[in-house]
């Protein structure tokens, strides 16, 4: 039986510790090989297997010897290289997502993949190496280059220079590029390798060079990165695409998936979990690495995070959040907005800038002393359209989700908000609103003439630090309930703690609207 079925069976049967995405992927795999309209390569899978012993170790005590791919490494390039359409006979996967902790070997298997394509694969070859900075793109090709250069079979072959490697025979190359957009448009690539992911600021070198793919028929787009610190960024929002074909709610047979993570953050206690997130742990990896860094974290928190994304692959805020995500899920409920209709409500509006996410959020009380939350989020349509904002993608899914009402030109349409207000106020018991200051005179005195009552509510630190804490408290009682808006717990992620001695928060505007909340009902009284 070949190498890569043992891994999948090994993972399948629980001989091998794995995470729920792993095993996703191992469940993935048996279900194409039963599937009539793919066929698997097990020939070319072979011969990758022993081209990369011709693509020797570049680094380390084991320099100079002859590299051999870990179980793991095997199933991975199976998978890419083997499935194949029977009818066609062109591959399945035009793209990879690979997420593995950091020492396991990411640039290496990089580098093998990209020497395979340079020489192995028929027909001429463009082969880029492409990440957040110059250096970074480097890395990969670096390996590659030494390999070759170590490699008889490869030196002889290839021509080696500082910034390419040319294989003349086919007209064939690899380079790294920069990684501005720019300087990859029009380039043809037929393998692209986007190295540490998580770094990019957005989405644009990823995109330009999907594009850049289309005349290939069997171009392949290889991401391979470590979690991340950025919640929002372009490679979180793959990464969460990429769960979501694991888990069947969405449907994308090009795109191959392999994420090795900690199913929970608890599983740093035990080192039997450790290899769900690093499968070369004990190879590449020693086991003292873990203890001593484990170690370390825990007497500085500020190398928690880093920790827990780099070494376990779980993703986390890069600053100490203020509320903790798992507190929050826990408020979640199951309810409609026409259950609430009729109720007596308080309202907290945020205005922000004119260009920015405006909010406002209702607050129900309940019967059983809870309150329960309904909430609005508004933006111009220009920041949907703008390819400089850094969030258009979220944004984008939000709107299609229904989480985000999009007003026409380039600013904030208060008159929008207002009549959404007054429609509102037909549907619920307004008993008070308030508002921060911004922006906020002259529909304050729309609102006030429709006989609303309105209350400002500066914001400050001495004004909502107290009121931050109070709502921490009726989070972690659940106390507060929510609908799963995904806008109010993006925003409430990125509220950062600032514990010096003046016991500071620092907010981003859409958490505003709730804290305004708890500050009426702190002075209602309730």
């Amino acid at each position: 039986m070949s190498e890569w079925n043992n891994y999948a069976l090994a993972v399948k049967n629980g001989e091998i510790v794995a995470c729920k995405r792993i095993k996703q992927a191992v469940d993935r795999y048996f279900a194409d090989l039963a599937n009539p309209i793919y066929c698997f390569d097990s020939e070319t899978v072979e011969k990758f297997i022993k081209f990369s012993r011709l693509c020797p170790h570049v680094k380390g005590h084991l320099y100079g010897q002859p590299i051999e791919l870990s179980d793991w490494q095997i199933f991975l390039f199976a998978n890419l290289l083997g499935f194949k359409y029977r009818d066609s006979g062109l591959r399945k996967y035009r793209s990879a997502y690979v997420q593995v902790a950091r020492k396991n070997a990411k640039s290496t298997i990089g580098a093998i993949l990209a020497n395979w394509f340079l020489v192995m694969e028929k027909g001429q070859q463009d082969i880029y190496t492409a990440a957040v900075s110059r250096d970074q793109a480097r890395i990969v090709f670096d390996d590659a280059k030494k390999m070759a250069m170590l490699s008889k079979p490869l030196s002889k072959r290839l021509t080696i220079q500082q910034h390419k490697m040319l294989f003349l025979q086919k007209n064939s190359l690899m380079r790294p590029l920069a990684s501005k957009s720019s300087t990859i448009e029009g380039t043809n690539p037929s393998l692209a390798i986007v190295d540490e992911y998580h770094l990019h600021p957005d989405n644009s070198v990823y995109s330009a060079l999907e594009l850049g793919q289309g005349a290939r028929p069997e171009g392949l787009l290889f991401a391979i990165t470590t979690a991340g610190s950025n919640t929002i960024s372009a490679c979180k929002q793959h990464y969460d695409y990429c769960c979501q074909i694991l888990d069947g709610t969405e449907k994308n047979e090009s795109i191959f998936i392999l994420i090795y993570e900690l199913d929970d953050e608890s599983e740093v206690d035990d080192p039997t979990q450790w290899i769900k997130a690093n499968p070369n742990i004990g190879k590449s990896i020693p086991y003292k690495d873990f203890e001593n860094t484990i170690t370390k974290a825990r007497g500085i928190p500020s190398e928690w995070v880093e920790m827990l994304t780099k070494r376990f692959n779980v993703w986390c805020n890069g600053s100490t959040p203020w509320l903790g995500e798992g507190n929050w899920k826990a408020c979640g409920r199951s309810y409609e907005e026409e259950s609430l209709h009729g109720k007596a409500c308080y309202m907290g509006l945020d205005l922000s800038s004119t260009n920015d996410i405006t909010s406002l959020c209702y607050i129900f009380p309940t019967e059983n002393n809870k309150v329960r939350l309904l909430t609005r989020h508004y933006i111009p349509e220009y920041q949907l359209q703008n390819v400089a904002n850094k969030n258009r993608a979220i944004y984008q899914q939000w709107q299609r989700l229904g989480w985000l009402r999009v007003t026409k030109g380039d600013c904030i349409d208060y008159d929008k908000i207002r009549d959404d207000i007054f429609n509102d106020a037909g549907k619920f018991e307004i008993k008070m609103i308030g508002f921060d200051v911004w922006n906020a005179t002259h529909l304050r005195t729309q609102l006030q003439g429709y006989g609303l009552e309105v209350e400002p509510f500066p914001q400050t630190y001495q004004r909502y630090s107290p009121v931050a804490k109070s709502a921490e408290v009726l989070i972690n009682r659940q106390m507060i309930e929510h609908n799963g808006d995904p806008v109010l717990a993006w925003a409430l992620s990125n509220v950062v703690g600032d514990h010096s001695r003046f016991d500071k928060f620092s907010y981003i505007p859409l958490s505003i609207s709730l804290l305004t909340h708890i500050d009426i009902l702190k002075n209602e009284g309730r």
